[in-house]
């Protein structure tokens, strides 16, 4: 077998681990939490919601928000005249960094609520994200050890010098003598 076939090979596995890494990324994603409908009159002051609202009060919020959103996510507190706040956590960044982090409260009357959802633990998903994410460590160190000679060089014999592909021609040196009067 030749070197650029086990380098290959190499490079398969290497691609399918950061395949699965990938994945197991995007469970991670999914996080522990759902989100559940509920009656809008059975959500407690100041309890983190997901709010469906019209597309009217979308783009009214649009100008707040920044971005025009019908799902909202927040804290939802009960106003006075049948109208609710919802407060919107707003992180502030500078060249990717977050520089400071802010709540800005958006008012929606009771009638631009389509939906209301809260936010929930969810048993299942924190089950199926523990055991791929312990899969996951499993695969990495599996491919860790595989990347190691477990034999490595006995005490005896010097390190054998890498193939000759991926050794350096020797530089070649050109130069030409001037001569100063």
């Amino acid at each position: 077998m030749r070197n650029s076939e086990v380098c290959g090979g190499e490079v398969r596995r290497i691609r399918s681990r950061a395949v699965v890494g990938l994945a197991l990324v995007g469970v991670v994603n999914g996080g522990c939490f759902t989100y559940a409908p509920v009656a809008f009159e059975s959500v407690k002051s100041n309890e983190d919601v997901r709010v469906r609202v019209t597309d009217d009060a979308a783009a009214r919020l649009s100008k707040d928000l920044g971005a025009f959103a019908t799902e909202i996510d927040g804290e939802l507190a009960h106003q006075p005249h049948d109208s609710v706040s919802i407060a919107v956590t707003i992180d502030r960044a500078y060249k990717g960094t977050t520089i400071g982090t802010t709540t800005q409260q958006l008012y929606v009357a009771r009638s631009e609520i389509v939906d209301v959802r809260r936010r929930e633990f969810s048993k299942a998903r924190t089950v199926l994200m523990s055991a791929g994410i312990v899969a996951g460590f499993g695969a990495l160190a599996a491919g860790i050890a595989q990347l190691v000679d477990p034999n490595g060089p006995s005490d005896n014999q010097p390190t054998a010098p890498p193939p000759s592909q991926l050794r350096r021609p020797p530089r070649t040196h050109f130069g030409v003598r001037i001569p100063i009067p």
